[in-house]
């Protein structure tokens, strides 16, 4: 191979991680200042978010019907040897050990609409419906915008890979175990929250045990409630099918085998991935699907 050869691979190597780099930057700059500016229009349910579970999540959505929706989540697709979700599963009936305990997945929730009355509805549950143990309290005010007072509700949902139909605790006690487990969860990681949260300027939504040694976190952004958001996505997501896009996230994903300086892959399903690893084997990246 020639020397000339040679550089022309090193300048295409230089000006894709380049691009890499750019496009990582366009997407986390305007992620963190629509988020930003849905954070100071209401301040008050992030706060309740945290009072509520011990922790602070970025993850906030527009429903169909037009709730607010604040959610984190801490997922363990096998056993992997950490221990912080076992008291949560032994709390619903469950055997940490048992391999059919697995996926197990946790979502902490809040529900939030704007009323200019209190709301009468109660809550439900917990209950379990399709497997997964589910429960929403009433509604409580959490400030407003404007005139208009929001209330939101606490909504748990815990997922095991197989359930009883019979689990006899009270909402109360299901939100402050759920709560406590996914606190240990992301503690056990905090070190790839930190990660997330110093390049990102972010809180990631998710954490998720692949395998043993084997973990990511990343923060779905809405396509509902940022205008923003939504334009990035479909001129990306233009580039490599005409189909829409129905989901953007930011992640870092640690599996021991990212060897490549950058990943810039658009499948033939419609995916794009934009990453750059990071110096520990992982992979910093953002996707739109």
């Amino acid at each position: 191979m020639t020397y000339a050869v040679l550089m022309e691979e090193q300048d295409d190597r230089e000006s894709r991680v380049k691009l890499v780099e750019n496009l990582l930057k366009i997407v986390n700059d305007e992620a963190r200042n629509s988020l930003q500016g849905v954070l100071r229009d209401v301040p008050g349910i992030f706060n309740l978010f945290k009072d509520t579970y011990g922790f602070n999540t970025s993850y906030v959505d527009l429903s169909e019907g037009g709730l607010l929706i604040l959610e984190s989540v801490c997922s363990q697709s096998k056993s992997t040897g950490n221990e912080a979700l076992a008291p949560l599963m032994r709390f619903i009936g469950l055997d940490p050990g048992v391999q059919s305990t697995y996926p197990f997945t946790v979502s902490l929730g809040l529900i939030c609409m704007p009323s200019q009355e209190g709301l009468s509805y109660q809550g439900e549950g917990p209950s379990v419906e399709e497997g997964a143990l589910y429960f929403v309290s009433g509604f409580s005010e959490a400030g407003g915008v404007g005139d208009v007072k929001l209330y939101c509700a606490r909504r748990v949902i815990v997922k095991p890979g197989s359930l009883a139909s019979e689990v006899k605790v009270s909402g109360d006690e299901l939100v402050n175990e759920a709560a406590k487990a996914c606190r240990g969860f992301r503690e056990s990681h905090s070190e790839l929250v930190k990660s997330f949260n110093e390049y990102f300027g972010l809180e990631p939504a998710e954490v998720v045990e692949i395998d043993e040694g084997s973990v990511g976190v990343d923060l779905p952004l809405s396509l509902n409630l940022m205008e923003p958001i939504k334009a990035l996505a479909t001129r990306l997501k233009s580039a490599i099918s005409e189909e829409k896009p129905t989901l953007m996230l930011l992640g870092i994903q640690c599996t021991g085998g990212v060897s490549e300086d950058y990943v810039l892959n658009a499948s033939e399903d419609g995916v794009l991935v934009v990453g750059r690893r990071l110096s520990d084997g992982c992979l910093r990246y953002f996707m739109v699907k």
